[in-house]
């Protein structure tokens, strides 16, 4: 598993944030609310691993077949209808919408070959 290079920055943000958030509590309560900066810790240090998961980009191994596509993106397939575009094609086309939850991979994928 590697990190996308558009999350560094993001996850460099959100871990410094979190380290001054943290010191200036534990400066402010020390030692007369250590229980109230320790669960303070631990749901910063939750938020922090959320976003590096959320930028993940995980090992794939693909076994490819001619004529199949793969989808585009980690999720599940919630729609599949033929609907008009009047906007660019101006005719029917078939929209496959993939509803991605915040545990999935956020990244998309052309899965077949040609012009996007």
């Amino acid at each position: 598993m590697t990190i996308h290079r558009e999350g560094t920055k993001s996850i460099a943000i959100a871990t410094m944030l979190f380290c001054v958030l943290n010191v200036v509590m534990f400066w402010i309560f020390g030692s007369s609310l250590l229980w109230l900066c320790i669960i303070f810790l631990s749901v910063t240090l939750a938020f922090v691993l959320f976003v590096v998961s959320f930028f993940r980009i995980p090992s794939r191994t693909l076994t490819i077949h001619d004529g199949q596509i793969i989808c585009p993106a980690d999720g599940k397939v919630v729609v599949i209808e033929e609907t008009v575009d009047v906007e660019y094609f101006k005719d029917k086309r078939l929209q496959v919408s993939v509803f991605m939850s915040p545990a999935n991979v956020h990244v998309n994928r052309n899965p077949i070959s040609g012009e996007v």
